[in-house]
């Protein structure tokens, strides 16, 4: 009996054992599967899934069942219908070429009965869709939002818009039918829209749009026709107009059942005049301006703009509490490509036509090029031959599609709430100015909170920003910062960035502000198609470490740069000469003659006749600049004075105790001199004794186009901030490398590159040696103020030092050969003389500050001695000859630099780098800038006392 039940007992075990064995290779099994489908959704591989759509496409149109319909200077797609008809008896469908008949009708089998028919039929209603579109949104919101301190509440029930408004926050109140028989259509994704095409419509001026109500014009399949469509909604005003804008032109406006007809003849006086009796407060029809760059517009009322994308703005005033009933009557827009616009306006304005020449047009899969010849107003054809047009379907090989980390939510800076739980930016990190950082949270396309990912460890990353010093800084612009006549906003904008400098944390940003900031209430409409067609317009521009236009020009900050590539030139090459120079052993005669600097009269505005006869120092005054053909194209001279007059060579000539370089007391003239004084002579002269031979073509003499990749100016510059994206540096970055300029992602967190033009290919007769000349004095130059503050930082450290958003532990050790290296580099035998260059440009940089003379002086006069005394600076001022600029703003107004508080100040207890800019200033550098700066230390300094 025992041996029975001990039988029965080892049966027992073994199964179980047997079935636990199977548990774990199956739990094994399906671990591993989900490992693997982890992987596999970390990186998926989709392969190309559309070449046999792409055959049957092709079928169908060598069949004449899809075909090209060309209206004059548009383009549609036609196919066969595919209704009752077509199944029943396809034979009797028509083609393009006519009845399809018994061999037609294998062709309208496979479009309107096959899967891939049917995929087909889509595209080309999205390709006709995208050329032809008709929308309306409106601000109905904007009254009761901007009275809120939530802002807006969101259709979700849950979330509120104040910053930005999502899409889906503020849905569509529009409905729309056919004008012709009162049909309701629905409305589809605003993805249709093209951005590039209605850029004008987008606003950076008004706030709280609803989403667009998008319609797809029905189209007749064979004519590439559309109607007429009307919308109707009911709104209810408050204190403010109500702005409306539409897609396609407003051809009538009714407000209560009173109807205003406006027909593609009426002017625009007609309709101002007739809106006006309507209570209208503007009424405008636009047109894409062809002849500017994408986003601007013209009025187009009085034509028939056919091709152009179109679309209309309409601002409504009522009595508080009134309701109205609204309905409008829109055309929709029928735009053609823009290469096509410009070439019917060239060759209406007799330019010959370009035999074969094509143009490509796209939306989705389908292409189709056309010869341009074709295309003429009144010109209608149809089908391949006569309209000059071939099809294609685009199919696209294999891709990898990275998946996206989680968005960040629930992000702090040293206890301040700066994303919230949705990934919105929060009311206070917008009050303290990271909106122009950060962009207005994770849904935000393109900002930088979109772009920062989790740390290694799955934690939220931490920012290098000090919220103290950020609250400061933006205070002190806005201390600092007007309008033209007292507008509150402008296209005057200023900048201050803050970079610590001290140790192995130097590069961290600490504060990054300005304005003006962004409009509350923007819709992500507006924002995206802002930051995609027309970056410089977008509210989030990020100017402090982006360029666009010239307000990006350094001015005389940039000499700081000079001086280092001359120094440096004088330890790699012992030059004597240039280190006297530099050193203020050389008078200003040999000053003079080494760089060729000559006399001329005292006043002059780019052109002279240099008179080499003259000896006296004071007198010479220009630096002619010989053009392409060595003829003298310009003559470099110091600012002028109130009278008109520029200084000679010998205006640096001072003694070492008044300058405050040295302390000597005998007359010298030298690089700490030069910097205090901002002298034009004594750097666009370095400039061209180090580069300008490499200008020169060696056979012929005279200046050649081609690229120059071994400017010293241009390397020097390249030292401090990159001049360009490395494809090697790219893959090497990470997501946390926020502002490097080789930061692998898109979007507004990738800084742009400090760029010496003089270097760059040039055309035919256009003077590169007056590019070197400006380049020297940071004319002919593209810098941000996050690269200038670089430079600061690193003449305050003696190192190279690169600007992070995101602490070293975080972010991992820097894998930049440059950063780190000294800031001059020498051999032993040669570091005293490096030490020496580097101390009289501190000197010089501490002179404008502090000394008689100094370009901005008068700004920090009447400061506290001891944080007086712990600034160097450097000032800079560019003109900006922009369209956009205010009348009284045409410069680009700078102050560099850094404090060390080397015995401890109240309130700084590190070196920090600083970098000002106010872009379409009214003044210089040191007059504008240097309040800024000023306050902004006081801020700290008074702040801690």
């Amino acid at each position: 009996m025992k041996a029975r039940l001990l039988s029965a007992g080892h049966f027992k075990i073994v199964v179980l054992s047997l079935l636990a064995g199977i548990l774990y290779l199956g739990a094994h099994f399906f671990v591993d599967t989900f490992r693997v489908n982890r992987i596999w959704m970390d990186r998926v591989e989709i392969p190309s899934a559309l070449a046999f759509d792409a055959t049957t496409f092709d079928f169908l149109v060598e069949g004449g069942a899809i075909w090209p319909v060309r209206d004059g200077v548009s383009v549609a797609l036609g196919h066969a219908p595919c209704n009752t008809l077509a199944m029943r008896s396809p034979e009797t469908v028509t083609l393009v070429s006519g009845p399809a008949g018994e061999a037609g009708r294998k062709y309208v089998r496979e479009l309107c009965e096959s899967a891939q028919g049917e995929r087909i039929r889509q595209q080309v209603a999205n390709f006709n869709q995208s050329y032809r579109i008709v929308a309306v949104s409106d601000n109905r919101e904007a009254d009761n939002a901007l009275k809120s301190d939530q802002g807006v509440a969101c259709a979700d029930g849950v979330s509120t818009a104040r910053l930005f408004v999502p899409a889906r926050c503020l849905p569509n109140k529009w409905d729309a039918t056919i004008a012709a028989d009162g049909r309701a259509v629905q409305s589809i994704t605003t993805a249709t829209i093209s951005q590039f095409d209605y850029a004008f419509l987008a606003s950076e001026t008004e706030s709280f749009f609803g989403d667009w109500k998008v319609i797809t014009p029905v189209i007749d399949t064979q004519t590439g026709e559309a109607g007429e469509y009307r919308f109707r909604t009911t709104m209810t005003f408050g204190d403010m107009p109500v702005s409306i804008r539409t897609i396609g032109a407003v051809r009538s406006i009714s407000i209560n059942g009173a109807p205003l007809n406006i027909d593609p003849t009426t002017g625009p006086e007609d309709v101002a005049e007739a809106a006006g009796l309507r209570q209208l407060a503007s009424l405008a029809i636009l047109c894409a301006d062809d002849t500017r760059s994408i986003g601007h517009h013209v009025s187009c009322e009085g034509e028939n703009p056919r091709g152009r994308p179109m679309g209309s703005r309409i601002f409504l005033s009522e009595p508080k509490g009134r309701v109205v009933d609204l309905e409008l009557l829109i055309e929709p827009s029928i735009r053609i490509d823009r290469g096509l616009r410009r070439y019917l306006a060239n060759r209406e304005n007799g330019a010959p036509d370009v035999a074969g020449e094509k143009v490509s047009l796209g939306f989705g899969r389908i292409r189709v090029a056309c010869e341009l010849s074709g295309f003429a107003v009144g010109n209608s054809a149809t089908g391949g031959p006569d309209t000059g047009c071939e099809l294609s379907w685009n199919v696209p090989g294999n891709q990898r599609v990275e998946r996206q980390s989680e968005p960040l939510t629930g992000l702090e800076l040293a206890g301040l709430p700066v994303l919230d739980q949705q990934g919105a930016l929060t009311q206070k990190a917008f009050q303290l100015g990271l909106g122009g950082l950060l962009g207005l949270g994770t849904g935000d396309s393109g900002s930088v909170a979109a772009a920062l990912t989790r740390t290694g460890e799955g934690e939220n990353p931490s920012l290098t920003l000090i919220p103290d010093y950020q609250e400061k800084a933006l205070a002190a612009l806005e201390q600092n910062y007007t309008c033209p006549k007292g507008e509150e906003r402008c296209e005057r904008r200023a900048d201050l960035v803050i970079l610590d400098a001290d140790g192995e944390n130097a590069g961290n940003v600490l504060a990054i502000a300005s304005l003006p900031q962004p409009r509350t209430g923007m819709s992500s409409w507006d924002i995206e198609t802002l930051e995609l067609t027309a970056s410089s317009k977008s509210p989030l521009a990020a100017y402090a470490w982006r360029n666009y236009d010239l307000r990006g020009t350094p001015g005389s900050a940039f000499k700081l740069i000079t001086a280092l590539a001359a120094s440096q030139h004088v330890l790699d090459t012992d030059d004597k000469a240039l280190e006297s120079v530099l050193l203020g052993t050389a008078t200003p005669l040999q000053i003079a003659d080494l760089f060729g600097i000559a006399a001329t009269r005292p006043s002059f505005n780019g052109r002279c006749k240099p008179d080499y006869e003259v000896r006296d120092p004071k007198k010479m005054n220009a630096l002619p600049i010989l053009g392409a053909r060595d003829r003298i194209v310009f003559c470099m001279g110091n600012s002028a004075s109130s009278a008109g007059v520029r200084s000679g060579i010998s205006h640096i000539l001072e003694t070492g105790v008044e300058s405050g370089c040295g302390d000597a007391r005998i007359p010298r003239a030298g690089m700490c001199e030069a910097i205090k004084r901002s002298s034009n002579l004594f750097f666009a002269g370095i400039a061209m004794y180090l580069d300008a031979d490499k200008l020169l073509d060696p056979e012929t003499g005279f200046e050649h186009t081609e690229l120059v990749s071994d400017l010293i100016l241009a390397r020097e510059a390249e030292r401090f901030f990159p001049a360009a994206r490395d494809p090697e540096a790219i893959k090497r970055k990470s997501a946390l490398d926020i502002l490097d300029v080789n930061y692998p992602a898109t979007g507004r967190g990738r800084a742009s590159p400090m760029i010496v033009e003089a270097g760059l290919p040039v055309p035919p007769g256009e003077p590169r040696r007056l590019r070197l000349a400006r380049g020297g004095i940071g004319l002919s130059v593209s810098a941000s103020p996050l690269a200038m503050a670089s430079v600061a930082a690193s003449v305050a450290t003696g190192k190279i030092v690169r600007p992070h958003l995101v602490p070293r532990a975080e972010r991992g050790p820097s894998d930049d050969p440059v950063e780190g290296e000294p800031l001059l580099l020498a051999p032993p035998e040669k570091q005293a003389l490096a030490d020496r260059f580097l101390r009289e440009l501190r000197d010089g940089m501490g002179a404008v500050i502090r000394k008689k003379g100094g370009t901005s002086r008068s700004a920090f006069a009447k400061i506290p001695a001891e944080l007086r005394d712990a600034i160097y600076a450097k000032t800079g001022t560019a003109p900006v000859f922009n369209s956009n600029a205010p009348p009284d703003g045409r410069y680009a107004a700078w102050l560099v630099g850094y404090v060390d508080p080397q015995q401890g100040l109240p309130g700084i207890d590190r070196k920090i780098a600083f970098a000002c800019r106010v872009a379409f200033s009214p003044s210089y550098g040191g007059s504008v800038c240097g309040p800024v700066v000023r306050d902004f230390l006081l801020g700290l300094y008074e702040g801690e006392k």
